[in-house]
């Protein structure tokens, strides 16, 4: 749930398997699979989440990469191929930004 300064409810993220964690993780797995990529949903996100710890942008970036890893993982485990080489891609680009 996304809440502004004065408490009002200003939007929802529901994204699967959220866990009672660093907020950073649940903000990285958001961005993560955020499959169309769009610049102005991304800015509206993270404008609603509000200002990030100053560490946050690596935390998120090192959640995003374990995320990354989580689905390359599930998906080589049932036997689909297909998604692997744009996730294997995406962990490159995460390692190398």
């Amino acid at each position: 749930m996304l809440v502004d300064e004065t408490g009002t409810v200003t939007g929802f993220v529901d994204v699967e398997n959220m866990i009672a964690a660093d907020p950073m993780v649940d903000l990285a797995k958001t961005l993560q699979y955020d499959l169309d990529r769009s610049p102005v949903k991304r800015a509206g996100l993270l404008e609603g989440y509000g200002s990030l710890p100053a560490d946050g942008p690596a935390r998120i970036a090192l959640y995003r990469l374990y995320h990354a890893i989580e689905l390359w993982d599930w998906f080589a485990s049932i036997g689909n191929s297909g998604p692997l080489p744009s996730i294997a891609e995406d962990m490159r680009a995460l390692l190398t930004s």
